[in-house]
Parts: C-alpha cells; sequence; structure tokens
C-alpha cells in the first residue's frame, strides 16, 4: 500500500484520539473532598466508614397529643431506614458539607404498650460530636432524633397490621400482613380482608406510639417530652403519621373484600395499596337488629321500659355492646328491641370476669345500689351470650377538668334515680384552656361527648368558656345522654 502525507496525518489524529480515551477512562473520579456530600441540607444517619446517603436522611414529623391528636415539636426529626448491624452517628449537613455530627451511649428500653410483644427499643443520649451507637440487629427502624431531650430513639419495625371499626377485629386488636423485609425494601400483604363501614388505621408491631413523656402522668406540654407515632393514616395513597389526616374511611359503596398491601423502599417511604376484590360476605348476624338493653325492678324504669345499651362494634373478635346502669334493690334482666323475644338472666355478679347467661333464663339479682359497668358479648354469631359486671360508673378526664390531664379520671358521685332519669354529678376545678369527657370505667370503649343537650359515642371534646368551679351532672333516661355544667 502506498502511504501518502494525508494517510500519515490520518495516522496521527487516530494515535492522539486513541491516547486520549485511553487517559480519560483511567482518570480516577474527582474527589469532592473530605466531609463533603451530594445531599441536601438535614441530618443522616451515617454508619462508620460509609458515606451517608439520602435514604438515610430524618425530616420534621408530628408527635402525639391529648385526645390521640397531633401537634409539631420543634426539633423533632425522623426517618424509616434499613439498618445493617454496626455504629452509627447521625451526620449534619448544610451546603453539602459536614457541619456537625450527633452520637452518644446506647441503652434498651422496655416499653410493654406493644399488643403483640415488641416491646424493646434503643435510646442514645446524644451529644454533640458524641462516640458511635451500635445497632446490634440488621432490619428496617424507625429512628428520631429530639433536639429538645438530644435523645435518639431506634426502633426494629417487624409487623404491619390493620385496625379499626371497618376491620372484623374493630378496634380491639390487629389482622397481621404476611411481610418481608430486606435492604432493598419490605412488603406486606392481606389477602381476602373483609372492610365494612367505618375506619381503620395500619399500626407498627401492633401498637400506637413509643411514650418519652418525662412524666406520663402530666399531659402533653413539650416541656414534658413527647410521644412518637407507629401508626399511619390519612388515606391509602398519602400515608401520614398518627393522626394527622384523620384514619382511611370505609364508605358503605367501599365495603367489599380487598387486598391490602404496604410497601416501603429506601427512596420512596411507605405506601399501600387496598385493592377490592370483591364484594364483602354477608352478614347473616346482624348487629343493629341486637338493640339491648337492661330492664327490672332494679332500674330507674323498673319493668315498664329499658336501659338501652351502645354497641361498641368487635372487642377481641366478640360483638360487644356497653352501658352504665345504676341498680338499686331487686332484679333485672337483658332483653333487645324493647321485647322478650330474645332475653337472658341467670347468675352476674360484679368482677367475676366473663360470665355466660341463659337464653330466657332466671332474673339477676342486683349485687346492691351503685353504678356499675356492663357488657354483653357474643363471639359466635349469637349462639351463645356473655356479659361481665363491674362496680364502677362514668368519669371525667382531661386537660381542662379537676385532675388536669388525659391521664386519670375524677370519678363522679352515682346519685340514683327519680322519675326513670339516672344522674351522676362531680363539683371542681375547670379551665377553660384545656377540654374534659366523660367516659366509663376508666375507659375509652365508652365515652362521650360533643352536644351536651345530647351527647354521643366518641362525640369531640367539651370545654367551659371561663375558668372556675363548676358542679356537672350527667343524666341518662334510658335513651339519651345530656349534661348540665353549672358555674357554682
Amino acid at each position: 500500500m502506498k502511504f501518502t502525507f494525508q494517510n500519515l496525518i490520518g495516522l496521527f489524529i487516530i494515535g492522539m484520539m486513541f491516547t486520549f480515551s485511553s487517559c480519560k477512562e483511567d482518570e480516577p473520579d474527582i474527589d469532592p473532598g473530605e466531609g463533603t456530600y451530594q445531599l441536601a441540607n438535614g441530618s443522616y444517619l451515617k454508619a462508620d466508614g460509609a458515606d451517608p446517603s439520602s435514604s438515610a436522611g430524618l425530616s420534621a414529623e408530628s408527635v402525639e397529643d391529648s385526645d390521640f391528636q397531633s401537634q409539631s415539636r420543634d426539633g423533632f426529626s425522623a426517618g424509616y431506614m434499613y439498618l445493617s448491624a454496626g455504629n452509627y452517628t447521625i451526620l449534619q449537613v448544610e451546603d453539602k458539607e459536614e457541619v456537625g455530627s450527633i452520637g452518644g451511649s446506647a441503652t434498651t428500653i422496655t416499653d410493654m404498650s406493644s399488643d403483640c410483644g415488641y416491646n424493646d427499643y434503643t435510646l442514645v443520649a446524644a451529644s454533640d460530636g458524641g462516640p458511635a451507637f451500635n445497632v446490634a440487629n440488621d432490619g428496617l427502624y424507625k429512628v428520631t432524633h429530639d433536639a429538645m431531650t438530644n435523645e435518639i430513639v431506634l426502633y426494629q419495625i417487624e409487623s404491619m397490621g390493620v385496625i379499626g371499626s371497618a376491620t372484623d377485629n374493630g378496634w380491639s386488636a390487629d389482622t397481621p400482613l404476611a411481610g418481608t423485609i430486606n435492604a432493598d425494601g419490605a412488603s406486606w400483604t392481606l389477602e381476602g380482608a373483609v372492610l365494612r363501614q367505618g375506619e381503620y388505621k395500619l399500626r407498627l408491631n401492633c401498637r400506637w406510639n413509643l411514650d418519652r413523656r418525662i412524666d406520663p402522668t402530666a399531659g402533653f406540654d413539650a416541656s414534658n417530652g413527647y410521644q412518637l407515632f407507629t401508626n399511619f393514616g390519612g388515606t391509602p395513597d398519602n400515608l401520614t403519621p398518627g393522626n394527622d389526616d384523620g384514619n382511611f374511611p370505609v364508605s358503605v359503596d367501599d365495603e367489599g373484600t380487598y387486598t391490602l398491601t404496604v410497601n416501603w423502599s429506601p427512596q420512596d417511604g411507605f405506601s399501600m395499596i387496598a385493592d377490592k376484590t370483591g364484594p364483602a360476605p354477608d352478614l347473616e348476624f346482624d348487629p343493629a337488629e341486637h338493640r339491648w338493653g337492661v330492664i327490672g325492678d332494679a332500674t330507674a324504669n323498673s319493668w315498664d321500659a329499658d336501659r338501652n345499651m351502645y354497641y361498641k362494634g368487635l372487642i377481641d373478635g366478640a360483638h360487644t355492646w356497653l352501658g352504665v346502669v345504676t341498680l338499686g334493690d331487686g332484679n333485672f334482666k337483658f332483653r333487645i328491641n324493647d321485647d322478650w323475644g330474645l332475653n337472658i338472666g341467670g347468675i352476674l355478679e360484679p368482677g367475676a370476669g366473663l360470665t355466660t347467661l341463659e337464653r330466657d333464663g332466671a332474673d339477676i339479682a342486683s349485687p346492691g345500689a351503685g353504678a356499675y359497668f356492663i357488657t354483653i358479648s357474643t363471639a359466635d354469631e349469637g349462639v351463645s351470650w356473655n356479659a361481665s359486671m363491674e362496680a364502677l360508673g362514668w368519669g371525667i378526664i382531661g386537660d381542662g377538668s379537676p385532675q388536669g390531664n388525659w391521664d386519670a379520671d375524677i370519678d363522679m358521685t352515682a346519685d340514683g334515680f327519680t322519675d326513670g332519669i339516672t344522674t351522676y354529678s362531680v363539683s371542681g376545678t375547670f379551665t377553660s384552656g384545656g377540654q374534659f369527657k366523660f367516659r366509663a370505667a376508666d375507659d375509652w370503649a365508652y365515652n362521650l361527648g360533643g352536644d351536651t343537650a345530647g351527647l354521643s359515642a366518641d362525640g369531640d371534646n367539651l370545654s367551659v368558656d371561663a375558668d372556675g368551679d363548676y358542679n356537672v351532672v350527667l343524666s341518662y333516661d334510658g335513651e339519651t345522654y345530656t349534661a348540665t355544667i353549672d358555674p357554682q
């Protein structure tokens, strides 16, 4: 082949291109420098010997307020992330530069509020520049940092469940989803879930929250610490912590059989799909057709009229009715729909626990004058009926009540009954800056609020217009509760 000057020039250019390309491939990435990260401003969990990633970031989150509501908290941040066992610190980044770190000593804390045994979490007493803290197990964690108390919480997420009036177990127990968790993500699924008119939520590890209040009896003031949420509400396509956006609603038109899927990924966080696969099964037993009441000469209406009970829904898988009844001397029984077609009786004693009563059984002897909290339930759709009785009545609870908090009731006095009206009363100092409610047997299962001219179960909180001493009277005519709140 004959080489020309042009051939030589071409070979020279090709050689230069090859040399430039080879040098470029061998050239290392430009190091942005020690302590420089391609991250937005914020806080990130960082493993020893590794750079932090955006999926390990902490962002502002609400905490629990009184009456299960939400409140903002300055300096409280949280994030969900998969952690491998090892040592960690929280890195603080501004303008892509490391500006500080937080570490400290870790302690295992036990909080027995989980309904399925997930009670332990890691608490780090943090300090600026403190040492790395240890994470013992691989897993998905909720990680929080509270600037006011300067503490870090790491809570491993091991289960996912749905709970609420729309589910078979009501608000008393979770229905678990089956799931898998690994570093790439997590997914939980429940097939054949029957959802009926009502509400529901997602709970992590069968619990509502972790209580980090300094004094759990002293309310929800910011200076008293906080309760971090371990549940989600809102809507299936927009999960939010706690009660920021309420519970998932299920209307009559939405009733059906569903496949529920909850996913988590390091990039996108939590999401939920509620896929309706068919209609809800027909109800062979309709609790609406069983309006239980108490009747007898030991009650305010004697044998002439019933004292109606409140249908709560499913508690531990059993349809349950609740009521507070003031009794005198004599006897009583239970019947439905103001009719003797279905009635139950037998022996029922306070404190004896759940007792099976007999259809058309004997009159029940009154245990003596006083107020009693009574339940009626069936776990087999009316094949058998159970009842319980406790020597407990109505109380008032709330930060506007004489107790001044949402953790303890002030008991009301059962005043007996006259002309079919049962009354309960209490006097004390109420504050206009707080709220309160009535609840039965020191428990939230049966509580009253809303309009004092006609109180409703689970109604809105009540309040007074001005601080002062008040006499509060709760009255019941067998069908409707009313209240008067009068200055003393």
